[in-house]
């Protein structure tokens, strides 16, 4: 496995895929914890999300095939700023790592940040990922945010929180039309909805069908009317 560019925020000798990723269990504790919790939790049903299917349907396919990657970035000041700064390499790696198209459609990619203060881990994980979100978006990225005080919750169920990871996260993969429910919520400001849904069917609208497409075409329409 090539190793991730020199002068990366990585960690020398972090990057692993799922299968050798016990290798480094000793060194990386919470490389066990996640996979373990994925396991348990991530890829299977769960009688409250409100669907059938494991909470994460693409994430056992993508074991199966050895296309979770896991990675290290160590912190210094748990501040959301170094979220920000370390968290925006994550979508370079993601592209080296996944260079064959079907591959980055199924892949996935785990940041781990070992050291960062359990009291600090909420605001950087979710302050980092507000921020990084809507760039990884426009490149075709969606990035996830987990630490074991998250308070996310499922499309289908807000009493179920489907991101509480027992160590801090974030989780790059590729965007899906599937994302639509997570991207066209009314609750999202609407400027930030309105990219968004622009940078959904830029990547993705000869994927989504028709009745779908035609709906979000009508939002961004209404949208750009109002004032």
């Amino acid at each position: 496995m090539r190793p991730p560019t020199v002068g990366s925020p990585f960690d020398p000798g972090s990057l692993t895929d799922a299968d050798r990723a016990p290798s480094l269990f000793d060194r990386y504790p919470e490389y066990r914890q996640a996979l373990e919790w994925m396991d348990s939790f991530v890829t299977r049903p769960h009688p409250e999300l409100g669907r059938p299917g494991a909470i994460c349907p693409r994430l056992a396919p993508a074991l199966r095939r050895n296309l979770v990657h896991l990675v290290s970035i160590p912190t210094c000041t748990g501040e959301v700023a170094e979220a920000v700064n370390k968290g925006q390499a994550l979508a370079g790696l993601y592209r080296e790592l996944f260079t064959d198209p079907d591959a980055f459609r199924a892949g996935a990619l785990l940041a781990f940040f070992p050291g960062l203060p359990s009291d600090a881990a909420p605001e950087f994980i979710d302050g980092g990922h507000a921020r990084l979100r809507m760039d990884f978006v426009a490149s075709g990225l969606m990035i996830g945010e987990f630490h074991p005080n998250s308070t996310v919750t499922s499309v289908r169920n807000p009493d179920l929180e489907v991101m509480r990871c027992p160590v801090p996260m974030l989780a790059v993969r590729a965007l899906t039309r599937h994302d639509v429910l997570f991207l066209d919520r009314l609750d999202t400001p609407r400027a930030e909805r309105t990219q968004y849904l622009t940078h959904l069917l830029h990547h993705l609208g000869d994927q989504l069908p028709a009745a779908e497409l035609t709906r979000i075409r009508a939002s961004l329409a209404a949208s750009e009317a109002s004032p």
